[in-house]
């Protein structure tokens, strides 16, 4: 396999590397399944997006759509699902790790579906998204089981894969938040800020204006927390992790929309509160109950100290937690692991109600996430 003539660094790396290169939702769907297919060799890989009773899917290749109807039929058979679904961890897992070959051939499932289909493995893992929304990836072979060093690669990519997903999220609604201005719409639903190339406000809603200060806005200025926290971006990745300010109304989260374009505007989507992170979503990333909460404070800017008084135990236990999460995520930093921790949190369209166009493909039938 072409994975025998790189290292595991250089495979991981030229897997980020393309992820992060995407330039919007669209790219993403269809690029992430043909990079890690080049990472990590399938016959087959799909990728699916189940949300409010509607399926966003592309695979690689297409399959029979006539056998659809058998695998929504027999689903709750498949281990890495019915797992999922139970536990929450999107992490990745093969068929393998759930039950032995016998009893995975004895199923409906294996004898409607996946025999006729050629094939014999699979390994699937989830990136978190809001609640209502499932973002599931499968990688399946007909014959070799996938290796433990090709499980724990595709552990190393996940914190990344759901960096780059938010990021062209993120991309997407720049994009849409811009022609909405442009075709003058009185209504985004969603405080925005548009930047000039020199940093200076050129729009502002109404509600970013209450919750930043209708003076700042008005002369044309930001305050300086926000400047100071656009000027450290150097790195386009970065935007996917918030600035979290507390004022003295509330907390105000202020996500930077990416923007790779020669035009250099910027627009900032402002939000009261701390949206979706929540210790629930945490959890979707494999993490305990403790370990959840311990990151979710850490994503809200607490110090060790402050979230060990806030949690009732002592420093040195929240730093104990706070090395098993770096494990799990397979982070280095804190910063790496409160990036992963945003990144589990969905990214709502900068319009409400905005709702992007089904995938001319029929769901793929064989993701980690449950069929609708």
């Amino acid at each position: 396999m072409r994975g025998q003539t790189l290292t595991d660094t250089e495979l991981l790396l030229e897997l980020v590397g393309e992820a992060y290169s995407f330039e919007d939702i669209s790219e993403f769907r269809s690029g992430v399944i043909e990079v890690l297919n080049r990472v990590v060799p399938s016959d087959r890989v799909g990728y699916n997006e189940i949300a409010a009773g509607e399926t966003f899917a592309v695979m690689i290749p297409e399959y029979d759509e006539s056998m659809i109807s058998t695998f929504t039929a027999l689903a709750h058979e498949n281990p890495l699902i019915e797992r999922y679904q139970r536990t929450g961890d999107g992490r990745p897992y093969r068929i393998s790790d759930m039950i032995d070959q016998q009893t995975f051939h004895a199923t409906a499932l294996y004898q409607e579906f996946y025999r006729p289909m050629g094939i014999e493995t699979q390994v699937a893992f989830c990136l978190p998204s809001r609640p209502e929304l499932i973002v599931g990836l499968a990688l399946t072979r007909e014959r070799e089981d996938y290796s433990d060093r090709e499980v724990q690669l595709l552990a190393l990519a996940r914190p990344h894969l759901m960096q780059a997903y938010r990021n062209a999220q993120l991309r997407s609604a720049r994009i849409a938040t811009l022609a909405a201005l442009e075709a003058s719409l009185d209504t985004l639903g969603q405080h925005i800020v548009v930047l000039d190339p020199q940093g200076r406000v050129e729009f502002a809603t109404d509600g970013a204006r209450q919750l930043l200060g209708d003076g700042l806005v008005s002369r044309g200025g930001l305050p300086d927390q926000i400047s100071g926290w656009i000027a450290e971006l150097c790195n386009p990745r970065a935007a996917v992790e918030p600035l979290v300010m507390h004022t003295a109304t509330g907390t105000v989260l202020v996500r930077l929309l990416p923007n790779t374009r020669a035009d250099r505007r910027a627009v900032l989507l402002l939000e009261a509160g701390t949206g979706e992170l929540s210790i629930a979503a945490l959890r979707g990333l494999g993490l305990t109950a403790r370990q959840a909460q311990t990151l979710h404070l850490s994503a809200l800017g607490y110090t060790a100290t402050q979230a060990a008084a806030q949690m009732g135990i002592a420093p040195r236990t929240v730093e104990k937690h706070l090395q098993r999460i770096y494990a799990q995520l397979g982070a280095h930093t804190l910063r790496q692991a409160v990036a992963s921790a945003w990144a589990a949190v969905g990214v709502r369209p900068a319009i409400e109600g905005q709702r992007e166009p089904a995938s001319r493909n029929r769901p793929h039938a064989h993701s980690a996430a449950p069929p609708r």
